[in-house]
This record gives structure tokens, C-alpha cells and sequence, in this order.
């Protein structure tokens, strides 16, 4: 690994005191170090360092090193997948499930260059909503894709089908769809199953749901999940990838959800198992 882009979320307290470190633990002769550009006017005062504009950087980097929680995790990840750059993460918010290392652990991060690391390489979901036959709306998700509504007080009716076969219909406050890795995330939250990544499955998780025969569903890879969603009264129903910009659901519309071709690579330094990260973590 020779190019490293350092993305850190500044608005976490820990970031600003691990960065130069970070740093300073992979410079290298050889090793070039990349910022996001509007790090440019921090003051810094870290030598040898380019910035860059966020999309260039990720083209350019064998590898991104992430400074914050699974949220900066997931806003780096779609783009990340695209170029398919393995992400190391260290852990400055809270849980940081996804994240690798706390700040104490740093100086495993010496490891990289002596090849003593595995690569873990996650599933990711490709959501669209089709209007009128259009696609209006796509994006890919790490964790999840969501379907709620928009009105605290109103009830969203959702309908579910996998290869154009009804599974089920309730009502409630919407859904999650969620990949292994989302599963230790809002659907778990939600009374969803926990998947191990290996698995590979879709988990489809409704919200509050105002029905006792209202369950969870696991899906094999391959299904084509279909949704329709309508809020009582002409509210909104929104949809939102990863916890992201969300994108208004009309009535008519169907939300299709499949496993994106886009996959998310997660450099391991521990070796800690699955099951491991999960009883520390939660």
C-alpha cells in the first residue's frame, strides 16, 4: 500500500487528536498521504500531506483510513465500493461495530505494510424506485435501505413481494431492509434477526408494525424485493440508503431492492472473529 487517503470526521473530539498520529504511523518515502480539501484551512500542520477533493482521492488510494463511527464509515462506503478501496476504520464516535481499531490500538496499523492483515468483503444493496416504468431514484447501502413514513403521526401500509410474489402486507411506521451488516444496526434495533456476513441474506424488518403476525424475513441473495408503501391520510413515505438524503415514495411507486454489484472491503488487523467483534460491541 502505497497511497493512503485519511478521511476524518472532524466534529468528533477524538479526530482532530488521533489524525497526526495516524499520519505519522503511516508516512512513509514512498507513501503518499491524502486529505479531504476542505481540511486545507484547519491548521493542521501536517508536512507532506496533498489535499484532495474527496472523489479524486478515493481513485487515487490503495486504501482509505477512516477517523470516526460506523456513520463515516457508511458515507465513505458507496464511494469507496465504486473504486473498490478497502476502508480501515478507527473508532472515535461510539459503537463503531464496522470500525477496527481504537484509538489505543494504533500501532497495529504497522501491519499493513507487512502484508499481516485479511480483507473482509461485504454485501451491499442496490435500491431504485420505479415511477410510471422510470427509474426516478437508485443508490447502493451498506447497512440498509429504509421505507417510513414522513408524519409522526400517521401509519404508513406497506405491501412486500420477492420475485413478484406477495409475502406479506402490514401496517406500522415503515420497514428496514437490511444486509449482514446492517442486521447489528437499526434492524436489530428493530427486533430484526442478527446475520453473520458470510450468509450473505437479506433481512426485511418491519418498524412497529401494528399487527402480532407482523414478522421479520430473511431472503436468500438472489430475490428481487419489491415494496409499495402508502401513508393513511396523503401523507409522505420517504426512502433513505444508509441513513442518507432521503427520496419521496408515492403511492404508485415501487421500491425494488437487490443485491448491488458494488461490494464493501474492510480491512481486519486483529483477527477477531464475527462472533468476537459482536459480544464486544453490544
Amino acid at each position: 500500500m502505497k497511497n493512503f487517503f485519511i478521511y476524518p470526521n472532524m466534529s468528533k473530539d477524538g479526530a482532530r487528536a488521533v489524525l497526526p498520529k495516524v499520519c505519522g504511523l503511516v508516512r512513509r518515502a514512498d507513501v503518499r498521504l491524502m486529505l479531504p480539501r476542505q481540511l486545507r484551512a484547519a491548521a493542521l500542520d501536517l508536512p507532506e500531506v496533498d489535499y484532495m477533493e474527496t472523489n479524486d482521492a478515493i481513485r487515487c488510494a490503495d486504501l482509505a483510513v477512516v477517523l470516526g463511527g460506523d456513520g463515516t464509515m457508511l458515507r465513505l462506503a458507496r464511494l469507496a465500493a465504486q473504486s473498490e478501496v478497502p476502508m480501515l476504520g478507527i473508532n472515535v464516535g461510539h459503537v463503531g461495530f464496522m470500525t477496527e481499531l481504537e484509538p489505543s490500538e494504533l500501532g497495529e496499523m504497522e501491519k499493513l505494510f507487512t502484508n499481516d492483515y485479511s480483507i473482509d468483503s461485504r454485501m451491499m444493496l442496490h435500491v431504485s424506485v420505479l415511477r410510471d416504468r422510470r427509474v426516478v431514484y437508485e443508490n447502493d447501502a451498506l447497512n440498509d435501505v429504509v421505507v417510513a413514513k414522513g408524519a409522526a403521526f400517521r401509519v404508513v401500509h406497506v405491501c412486500i413481494s420477492a420475485d413478484d410474489k406477495e409475502v406479506t402486507c402490514f401496517s406500522g411506521d415503515g420497514v428496514i431492509v437490511a444486509t449482514p451488516t446492517g442486521s447489528t444496526a437499526y434492524g436489530l434495533s428493530a427486533g430484526g434477526p442478527v446475520i453473520e456476513p458470510s450468509a450473505e441474506n437479506t433481512a426485511v424488518i418491519p418498524i412497529c408494525a401494528h399487527a402480532l403476525a407482523a414478522k421479520s424475513f430473511v431472503f436468500a441473495p438472489e430475490r428481487r424485493i419489491t415494496l409499495a408503501a402508502a401513508c393513511e391520510g396523503g401523507s409522505e413515505v420517504f426512502v433513505s440508503a444508509d441513513g442518507g438524503e432521503s427520496f419521496a415514495v408515492r403511492p404508485d411507486d415501487r421500491v425494488v431492492i437487490t443485491r448491488s454489484p458494488l461490494r464493501t472491503r474492510l480491512v481486519r488487523l486483529k483477527g477477531l472473529s464475527f462472533y468476537q467483534i459482536l459480544q464486544h460491541k453490544l
